[in-house]
Order: C-alpha cells, then sequence, then structure tokens
C-alpha cells in the first residue's frame, strides 16, 4: 500500500489508543505503523528536511488530534484519548476525515487563534497546490516556511502549556538569557514556589547583584486573560525588593487595561510577554526545537552575465 496522507492516519491513532493506555508519541508511531502492512521501502521514505514519511505524518495527525480535543497530553511526553476521542471513534465507524476533525470546536479555535496571531492563512493540506500557479517558486518557498512556522510556533506554545509551572518559569528564564540578560547562568536564579514573595526569578545583570530584573510566569490557558489585578501584585512585589525592572510573561494574554496599566507605569519598567511573543522568542532563540533542515535558494548572478 502507497504511505497513507496525514488525515487518513487519524482513525488508525486513535484505535491505538483505544484501550485507555497512556503512551509515548514513539509508542504510537511503532503501534500506526505495525497495523499498516508497509513496505520496507515506504518504511525507510525520508523527507528531503530529514526523518521517516510516515513518523512526520504521524506525527501531524496527533497534533491535529490533540487540537481537536480527541488525544489528551497527560505527562510530558505522553499522550492517551480522550472521552471526546472515544466519541469520535464511535461516530465515524468508517474513518475519521480532514473535514471530520476540522468541524470540531477545539480545531476551529486552534484556526482561528493562528489566523488571528499571523493574520493570513491556514494549514489547509492543499493550500500550496491552489496557490502555485499565483506566486513564483520562492514566493512558495516563503509561504511554506510561514505555515511551518506558524504550525510549530502554536504546537509549542501548547506543549508549554501542558507542562508544570516551574517548568514554564525555568524555560522564560532560559529565553531571557538566550536574549542576552545576564552574563552566564549563574546568573538566572529560580524561585517560584512557596515563599517565593510573588517573584518566579531574578537575574542579576552584574555580578554583584546591583542591577536585577524580575520575572513572574503565569501558565494559563488559551481563552484566559491576565488581568490589571495580576500586574498591580507583581508590581507591588518587585517595587518591596526595590527593583526597578521586571517582566511578566504568560502562556495566554493580557487585557487591554493590563497593558495600558504596565504602559503607564514610570517606575518600576515593566515588560509584558504574551504566549504568542513567548513562543515567538523560543523559536527565535532555539528554546525546545532544533534546526531540521537549512535550504539554499539560488538565483542567477546577473552581475556575473553583465558584460
Amino acid at each position: 500500500m502507497t504511505i497513507p496522507k496525514f488525515h487518513q492516519l487519524f482513525t488508525p491513532v486513535l484505535e491505538v489508543l483505544s484501550d485507555n493506555s497512556v503512551r509515548t508519541r514513539r509508542e504510537v508511531q511503532q503501534l500506526v505503523v505495525a497495523t499498516l502492512n508497509l513496505t520496507n521501502e515506504e518504511l525507510d521514505e525520508t523527507l528531503a528536511s530529514g526523518g521517516r514519511r510516515i513518523e512526520n505524518r504521524i506525527g501531524w495527525a496527533m497534533i491535529y488530534l490533540n487540537h481537536a480535543g480527541a488525544i489528551e497530553i497527560p505527562a510530558r511526553g505522553k499522550v492517551r484519548i480522550s472521552q471526546f476521542g472515544r466519541e469520535m471513534l464511535a461516530s465515524f465507524p468508517n474513518g475519521i476525515t480532514l473535514q471530520d476533525v476540522k468541524e470540531t470546536e477545539g480545531m476551529r479555535h486552534w484556526d482561528r487563534d493562528v489566523k488571528a496571531r499571523k493574520g493570513q492563512g491556514d494549514f489547509e493540506e492543499d493550500s500550496g497546490s491552489r496557490l502555485d500557479e499565483f506566486i513564483t517558486p520562492e514566493e512558495q518557498i516563503d509561504e511554506g516556511v510561514r505555515r511551518l512556522r506558524t504550525a510549530i510556533s502554536a504546537e509549542l506554545l501548547e506543549r508549554v502549556r501542558s507542562e508544570s509551572p516551574s517548568f514554564l518559569e525555568e524555560v522564560v528564564l532560559k529565553v531571557l538569557h538566550a536574549m542576552g540578560y545576564g552574563q552566564g547562568e549563574d546568573d538566572l536564579e529560580h524561585l517560584g514556589g512557596t515563599g517565593d514573595e510573588g517573584v518566579d526569578g531574578v537575574i542579576n545583570q552584574d555580578k554583584l547583584g546591583l542591577d536585577q530584573i524580575y520575572v513572574q510566569a503565569k501558565r494559563y490557558k488559551a481563552d484566559s486573560a491576565i488581568g490589571r489585578p495580576d500586574i498591580q501584585s507583581f508590581v507591588g512585589a518587585i517595587s518591596g525588593k526595590g527593583a526597578t525592572r521586571g517582566v511578566f510573561i504568560t502562556t495566554s494574554r493580557f487585557t487591554q487595561e493590563a497593558q495600558d496599566f504596565a504602559n503607564r507605569l514610570p517606575s518600576p519598567r515593566l515588560i509584558l510577554v504574551d504566549g504568542d511573543l513567548l513562543a515567538d522568542l523560543m523559536l527565535q532563540h532555539q528554546i525546545g526545537v532544533m534546526v531540521a533542515k537549512e535550504y539554499k535558494v539560488y538565483r542567477i548572478d546577473e552581475n556575473y552575465f553583465e558584460e
């Protein structure tokens, strides 16, 4: 048989999870592959960007099912079927289609979020082919990279939301350090936990600790928002420490009232980082992601052929 498209793997993924077991993504991939009767050549088929094609497609099937609410992430690196996933298996005995998944409220919400973040496009599998006759090959590459970056950014933020609050606190310190804050790892101090007095971390800009940046990290769901009271509380916490600068980071967003309050502060200087910006910074500084492949795009050097 030919390698199934990613949307043709929705049902196989849910079926291998239908025994309610909590499995790693690698285990799911192995179990699904075992049901497909692929040839050795098909199993060994790779993408130009690296990695086996079948594993890539199973991975994307799980991403879509997760956003649809059909599978859950109960622990780091683990997945299991949800009650909604069991209902989908029962409702579509002849196989779950891409349209079935797109019509779920979870996927609609994800699509709305992505469009709102980037202001354009979606992830429809055939969108690239529809654009072929209207844009240049270079533009097709740019569009493909944009859509992939958008998808990975959304998935990265979802992964961070599924982790513990302490995980987020450590992530934001790493991101800020990668951006140039603090001279070394020793200049980053994780304070989150009981008795943290409303501060999750501090970055020493100099070795004597005379210049410090205090950090607060809040792990909220996508449909939640940080309001002015949370910002005021953090301002009170860092003011009590005599600090002049702070960074408040969340996996969700800030209300307009919270943003206006932070912008009007004469002191301490407070920067707000929402979930969209956090994911972009993680991508930019390769926190939680890695470069899978780099491409070279060539064009004719007109100067070489000029007299």
